[in-house]
């Protein structure tokens, strides 16, 4: 949303307004300037400070993305050293058998709605969202061989832990529900 260069252009051009009307000896201008500098200092001050602080939100964002990208690129060591908990056994199983089976071409999340429990040790949370991705298969399943990608639309019901690195890791609490392709 702000990184359209004209909101800077804009932010810019009421500074430099107000910079002008400070400097104009009359007592009106200045009362001008504090009245146009204000909402600037105001929404300067307000973005720092959305964007400098990290919440459970966007670390969940950023782990969910990053967790697309490595399923994408078929990294199966990266998924599982950074998004799977290390104490999650039957899930790292079931990602590992199914990334050797299917290749992902495309991964994208959608709908996310998370509930964070900051009383657990480690602090945990309840993560629901619905997974789009295509995929066909790196080889032959059962005689059957997928040659070009199918879509798939997976609702995911996962509970993650929250690491030192504050990012989020997968548990063996993961619950999915396949859906109709789109």
């Amino acid at each position: 949303m702000f990184e359209s260069i004209w909101i800077w252009f804009g932010l810019a051009f009421f500074a430099g307004l107000g910079g002008y009307l400070f400097y104009q000896s009359r007592p009106a201008a200045k009362t001008l300037c504090a009245a146009v500098l204000l909402p600037v200092v105001i929404l300067a001050v307000g973005l720092s400070v959305y964007y400098g602080i990290d919440t459970d939100g966007k670390s969940l964002h950023r782990t969910l993305d990053g967790l697309a990208a490595a399923i994408v690129s078929g990294n199966v060591d990266n998924v599982l050293d950074n998004y799977v908990s290390p104490g999650a056994d039957k899930t790292r199983a079931l990602a590992r058998v199914n990334m050797a089976l299917v290749k992902i071409s495309s991964a994208k999340y959608r709908d996310l709605t998370f509930e964070v429990n900051p009383l657990t040790s480690p602090p945990t949370a309840k993560v629901q969202f619905t997974a789009v991705f295509y995929w066909m298969s790196k080889g032959s399943i059962g005689g059957f061989s997928m040659d070009k990608p199918v879509p798939e639309i997976v609702k995911f019901d996962v509970e993650m832990e929250k690491t030192d690195r504050n990012s989020w890791q997968i548990t063996n609490n993961c619950h999915f529900t396949p859906r109709a392709t789109p």
